[in-house]
């Protein structure tokens, strides 16, 4: 499919066919459904589940370093694993 869109006079061609996310963007991605699954679960919003991650460096120094692991596994045990390192962290902050 190829999208035309004009912009400032000029059009610009999008070859919707070619669209791949960098590497970046699919660990953003399965970050926001690690806090998004974890929240669901846990009964809360997620952007109580992302300030408890943040505060806790979760983001950077646990998911981002395990990705290649964790994205290999199922949703479920994801959600449990960031349940109990969210509580173990928590425990020992």
């Amino acid at each position: 499919m190829i999208l035309y869109s004009k912009v400032n006079s000029s059009f610009i061609h999008n070859d919707m066919t070619n669209l791949h996310p960098t590497h970046t963007q699919v660990v953003l991605a399965f970050v926001s459904t690690c806090i998004e699954a974890t929240a669901r679960t846990l009964g809360v919003t997620y952007i109580e589940v992302f300030q408890r991650m943040k505060r806790l460096r979760m983001i950077e120094d646990y998911i981002y370093p395990n990705y290649e692991t964790l994205h290999t596994e199922s949703r479920e045990n994801v959600v449990l694993d960031m349940i109990e390192c969210m509580k173990e962290w928590e425990k020992n902050a």
